[in-house]
C-alpha cells in the first residue's frame, strides 16, 4: 500500500513532456493569431497616416472625417489585442514567451497612440476652414511628413518581420525628423509677429500638426526598438524585459 501511494505521487516524465509540448503548441498558435491582429492594426495605422496627410494637403474635409470615424476601430483593435495577450500568458511555456507577449503589448499601445495622432491631424483639418495654412507652411509639413512616413513604414515592417535591419533604418531617420520639426517651429516663430493675428490661428494649427508628426516618429522609434528586442528574444540573444525604451539622459 505504501509503495502504491509512493508510485502514484511520483511525477510521470512522459505525461509532463506531453503537457509541456501541448503548452508550447498552444502558445505558438496564439502567437500566430496575435501576429495576424498586429498586421491588421498596423495596416490601419499606416492607411490612416497616408489618408490624413492627403486630406491635409488638399484640405479635404470628407477625407478627414473618414479618419476620425476609424478611431473607435483602432481602440477596439487594441482592447482585443490586450485580451488576447492576457490569454496568451496562460500558455507561456518559458521566460522567452513571456518577454514576447510583453513586447507585443507595448507595441500595440504605441500603434494605438499613432492612430490617435492621426486623429489629431484630422481634427486640425476641420479647423483649417477658417485658418488656412500658407503654401510655404504646407510645403514644410510635407517635408517633415516624408521621413516620418518612411520611419512608420519601416518600423511596422520590422515589427512584422522581426527585422533588426529595417528597425535600424527607421531609427536612423529620427535625426532628420527632429531637424525638420525644429525648422518648422523656428520659421513660424520668426515669420509671425504678434500683430499678425489673422495668421496666428493657422500658424498654431501648423505647429499642432508638426507636433503630431513628431509624436508619430517617436512612437515609430519605440516600435523599431521593440522589433529589435523581439528579434533578439526569438533568437535567444536577450534575457531582459524592456517595456519602455529609455529616454536619453538630458543632463
Amino acid at each position: 500500500m505504501k509503495k502504491t501511494m509512493t508510485d502514484s505521487n511520483q511525477r510521470d516524465p512522459g505525461k509532463s513532456q506531453a503537457s509541456s509540448g501541448s503548452t508550447e503548441q498552444g502558445f505558438s498558435a496564439d502567437m500566430a493569431r496575435a501576429r495576424q491582429r498586429l498586421h491588421a492594426i498596423s495596416s490601419l495605422a499606416l492607411q490612416q497616416f497616408e489618408q490624413v496627410l492627403s486630406a491635409y494637403q488638399s484640405n479635404n474635409i470628407r477625407q478627414a472625417q473618414q479618419v476620425l470615424s476609424q478611431l473607435q476601430r483602432a481602440q477596439d483593435f487594441e482592447l482585443a489585442m490586450d485580451d488576447h495577450c492576457l490569454d496568451m500568458l496562460s500558455h507561456t511555456a518559458s521566460d522567452r514567451d513571456l518577454r514576447l507577449v510583453l513586447a507585443l503589448l507595448k507595441a500595440i499601445s504605441d500603434i494605438e497612440q499613432i492612430c490617435n495622432q492621426n486623429v489629431q491631424i484630422a481634427q486640425q483639418i476641420l479647423l483649417n476652414k477658417t485658418n488656412t495654412p500658407t503654401a510655404k507652411q504646407l510645403t514644410a509639413i510635407t517635408t517633415l511628413a516624408e521621413p516620418v512616413g518612411r520611419m512608420l513604414g519601416l518600423a511596422l515592417a520590422a515589427l512584422q518581420q522581426q527585422s533588426s535591419a529595417q528597425a535600424e533604418q527607421a531609427i536612423s531617420l529620427a535625426a532628420t525628423v527632429n531637424k525638420c520639426y525644429g525648422a518648422i517651429l523656428r520659421s513660424n516663430l520668426a515669420e509671425n509677429a504678434p500683430s499678425q493675428t489673422g495668421q496666428l490661428g493657422a500658424t498654431l494649427g501648423v505647429n499642432w500638426v508638426a507636433r503630431a508628426l513628431e509624436r508619430i516618429a517617436e512612437h515609430s522609434v519605440h516600435l523599431a526598438k521593440q522589433a529589435v528586442f523581439m528579434a533578439r528574444v526569438s533568437s535567444g540573444q536577450s534575457s531582459r524585459v524592456e517595456l519602455q525604451p529609455r529616454r536619453p539622459d538630458r543632463g
